[in-house]
C-alpha cells in the first residue's frame, strides 16, 4: 500500500481482514503514520488472521503481487484551478511510478489518486508496464452508487439490481442504463427518470462528503474487491480505468470499461454495446480526459 491515510488504511485493513494476503507492506511520506497503521492492523487480526503487516519503503515493494497506490493531494482553497492539482498530484504518480520501475518487477498496480482516469494514465507512462497491468479503481464505486440508487428507486433489494458506470470517473460518468436489471430482468427507463437517477447518483457522494468530509468506506471496500479478484483469479466482471489501444473507438488514454479482472491483471476488455446516449456521454468523457492530458504532457 503506497499512501496509508484514511482511505488508504481502510483497503489495508479490508485486504489483511478477508485473508487474502500473507504479507501487507504500508507505505507512507508520514513513516510514523505508516507504522501506527501496521501495528493498529496487526492487534485487529491478532484472534483472526496470521497475516504479517509491517511498514516499509519502496524497496520492500519488490515481490509484491499487486501494489495499491493511494497517495496524492486533494484539491484545497488554496488551489486556484484544477490544474494545480493536476500538476501536484502527476509529479507525486511520477514519483512513485519511478520507484516502483528501479524495483524491477510487473505486479499489477491498482490507482486510486485522484483524477484517477489521468493519474493511472500517468502510473503507466512512468513505470513502463504492460496496459494490462495498470488499472485504476473508481468505475466500481460509481456502479456502486448506482445501485444504491436504483434499489431505492425501484424498492428493490440493492442485492438484486445489476448495473455499472463507464467512462470518466467525474461529471461525465455513463450509467448504463441500457443494461440495467433488477433479478436478471432488463429495466427500461425513460428520459425523466433517467434525469432523475443521474442527479441523485451525482448527489449520492456529495452527500457523504458534506455529512463526513469524505467518502471512505465505499471506495475501500469497492478496491477490496478489485484486489481479490486480481489475487484469487476470480475473473470477474468489473469496471476499471484502463489504458485502451482501439477499443472504444479510443487510443493511449485510460477510461473507465467493463474488463475481466483475474491474476494477470486485466485478462480481457469487455466491448458493450452501448445506446446513442451512453455513447455520446461516453466520448464527451474521453475527449475532455485527452484535453486533460494535453495540458500535462
Amino acid at each position: 500500500m503506497i499512501g496509508v491515510g484514511s482511505v488508504g488504511s481502510c483497503i489495508a485493513y479490508e485486504i489483511a481482514n478477508r485473508g487474502l494476503v500473507d504479507e501487507l507492506v504500508l507505505v507512507d511520506i508520514y513513516k510514523e503514520l505508516a507504522e501506527g497503521n501496521a501495528a493498529d492492523i496487526s492487534q485487529a487480526l491478532a484472534f483472526r488472521r496470521d497475516v504479517k503487516v509491517t511498514a516499509g519503503d519502496f524497496k520492500d515493494a519488490k515481490g509484491s503481487e499487486v501494489i495499491v497506490v493511494t497517495a496524492g493531494k486533494p484539491r484545497t482553497p488554496k488551489m486556484k484551478s484544477r490544474t494545480e492539482l493536476l500538476e501536484a498530484n502527476k509529479k507525486i504518480i511520477g514519483i512513485v511510478g519511478s520507484n516502483l520501475k528501479k524495483i524491477g518487477a510487473n505486479p499489477v498496480i491498482v490507482t486510486l489518486t485522484n483524477p484517477v482516469d489521468t493519474m493511472n494514465y500517468v502510473m503507466w507512462k512512468t513505470t513502463g508496464l504492460d496496459r494490462r497491468l495498470v488499472l485504476g479503481s473508481a468505475g466500481m464505486l460509481d456502479s456502486a452508487r448506482f445501485r444504491t440508487v436504483l434499489s431505492r428507486k425501484l424498492h428493490a433489494p440493492v442485492s438484486d439490481v445489476e448495473a455499472y458506470v463507464m467512462g470518466e470517473h467525474g461529471d461525465n460518468q455513463v450509467p448504463v442504463f441500457s443494461r440495467a436489471s433488477v433479478r436478471g430482468e432488463e429495466t427500461a427507463f425513460d428520459k425523466d427518470e433517467r434525469t432523475e437517477i443521474i442527479h441523485l447518483l451525482r448527489q449520492s457522494a456529495l452527500e457523504v462528503i458534506s455529512k463526513k468530509g469524505a467518502t471512505v468506506f465505499a471506495p475501500a471496500n469497492n478496491t477490496a474487491n478489485v484486489i481479490q479478484s486480481v489475487l484469487r483469479d476470480e475473473k470477474r466482471t468489473a469496471v476499471c480505468s484502463a489504458v485502451l489501444d482501439g477499443e472504444y473507438g479510443v487510443t493511449d488514454l485510460s477510461v473507465g470499461v467493463p474488463v475481466t479482472l483475474g491474476r494477470n491483471g486485466i485478462e480481457s476488455i469487455l466491448q458493450w454495446e452501448l445506446d446513442e446516449e451512453e455513447k455520446r456521454a461516453f466520448n464527451q468523457g474521453a475527449d475532455h480526459l485527452k484535453d486533460t492530458l494535453r495540458m500535462l504532457f
